[in-house]
């Protein structure tokens, strides 16, 4: 079995509207239907959600929600992916795309943030902190020291040198806890305003007590919050549950009702109307 038509037939899986034959696979890669069952064999006991149809107009394909995660894959297995799909003969354009789309992947991949202990595990992709979130919490494993150049929300660039000592989520952004040298105390730094980041020599640890409410986030910053009160049907039921969480949707006879407070701006009003009919205000 050939992993470049292995990978080849998954993207045409992914890029097609339609159901596709076996015999159209046959010819596009020149081998007997009875190797392409096994090849979509393959796929479907790898977990790739394939749905079959018999008859006229029958064939495969992907169910409209599957989409490949940029960490399906190790690094070391993109590698080889990638080198096999360029060592293969048949370079045409299916095989090109199919490497560039691996070689997108990858690079996605390697910027993805992945945190993990015991309890709990974070695996992330921001692109506005790259790898930084990794770094900085092999610094705080390490008590290394961190130099970093920072620009702030004013347009103001400093250079540092910071201990760095818990990393903390809000509101979707990445924060670092450090002690500032330069400022002679704990400040939090966010980590998408980190411009250069470079890690140093090891330090002793302070005592340091984490209060993340003292972090005024974008998401709150000068905004007017307010009481929403939404009428849902069951056709947007499950969307709000995702987006206020299931305590907010209670169920009152026939329709469901859900209660937050939130900051009133443009993306509070985007959110509802995405919602769709299934929603009153």
């Amino acid at each position: 079995m050939q992993i470049p038509i292995l990978v080849g037939i998954l993207s045409t899986f992914l890029s097609s509207d339609n159901y596709v034959t076996a015999n159209e696979l046959a010819q596009k890669y020149e081998m007997s239907t009875r190797s392409i069952y096994r090849y979509v064999a393959v796929l479907s006991e790898g977990g790739v959600p394939i749905e079959s149809q018999q008859g006229r107009g029958g064939g495969w394909r992907i169910i409209d929600t599957y989409k490949v995660k940029a960490t399906y894959f190790t690094d070391e297995e993109y590698k080889r992916l990638i080198f096999a799909l360029q060592s293969f003969s048949l370079q045409d354009d299916v095989i090109k795309s199919v490497t560039q789309k691996l070689e997108g992947l990858k690079r996605v991949h390697s910027s993805a943030t992945v945190l993990k202990n015991n309890q709990f595990v974070v695996d992330s992709t921001d692109i506005s902190v790259g790898d930084k979130v990794n770094v900085l919490s092999d610094a705080i494993s390490q008590r290394q020291l961190c130099t970093i150049e920072y620009h702030s929300k004013d347009g103001v660039d400093t250079v540092r040198t910071v201990e760095p000592y818990c990393l903390v989520m809000k509101d979707g952004a990445w924060y670092v806890y450090c002690f500032c040298r330069l400022r002679k105390g704990f400040r939090y730094f966010k980590v998408g305003r980190i411009v250069r980041l470079e890690v140093g020599e090891k330090f002793v640890g302070r005592e340091f007590r984490v209060d993340s409410s003292v972090i005024q986030t974008d998401v709150l910053r000068d905004k007017e919050l307010c009481q929403v009160l939404l009428s849902l049907d069951s056709s947007a039921l499950s969307a709000t549950e995702e987006w206020l969480g299931v305590n907010a949707v209670a169920r009152v006879g026939n329709e469901y009702i859900a209660k937050a407070t939130l900051p009133y701006d443009d993306m509070l009003v985007n959110r509802v109307m995405s919602l769709g009919s299934g929603v009153k205000v």
